[in-house]
């Protein structure tokens, strides 16, 4: 991580930051929107209301620099899975480790999920990279419209993302 990442804070975010996490997570989706020819994909559309009612159901996390919200991430455990989304870094601060952060932290939050799951574009080769560079493997493809498809990515927990040594996980 850069010198400027490692002043980054990560920590739950409070409901009250639900209007500057949606205009963040609007700005980071506008360039998937445009990759794909998608302008209503669901991170542009959720709602204020929609978001604040993730904090009742998920965990989220967000990456500050000071007083400014440079990243976000939420996840839910259901079955043992931790399902993780909404993975988001301010293009001005891209390339600095907050992704990768951020999405350890999310991973560390959930010890008792004995996998995690996500998804991205298949051309969000960004993404990809992050992903496959913290074990993240291909589990599965979804076909959202002729231009857009999914992939689904999994890694099982190991004993070093619980916080122990780095053999798989006990079921």
């Amino acid at each position: 991580m850069s010198q400027k990442g490692s002043s980054i804070r990560i920590a739950p975010a409070q409901p009250d930051w639900a209007s500057e996490l949606l205009a963040l997570q609007r700005l980071c989706f506008r360039e998937e929107a445009e990759l794909y020819g998608e302008p209503d994909i669901a991170p542009l559309t959720q709602t204020l209301e929609g978001l604040r009612e993730d904090f009742a159901t998920q965990l989220v996390l967000g990456a500050w620099d000071g007083p400014r919200l440079v990243g976000s991430v939420r996840a839910r455990c259901e079955d043992g899975v931790c399902r993780i989304g909404r993975l988001v870094v301010h293009p001005d601060s891209r390339r600095q480790g907050i992704g990768a952060t951020l999405l350890a932290a999310i991973e560390a939050a959930h010890p008792s999920a004995g996998s995690y799951e996500l998804f991205t574009g298949e051309r969000t080769e960004r993404n990809l990279r992050l992903y496959q560079r913290a074990g993240y493997v291909l589990s599965g493809r979804h076909a959202v419209s002729p231009r857009l498809t999914l992939v689904l990515l999994r890694k099982p927990r190991t004993d070093a993302v619980a916080g122990t040594e780095g053999r798989p996980a006990q079921p």
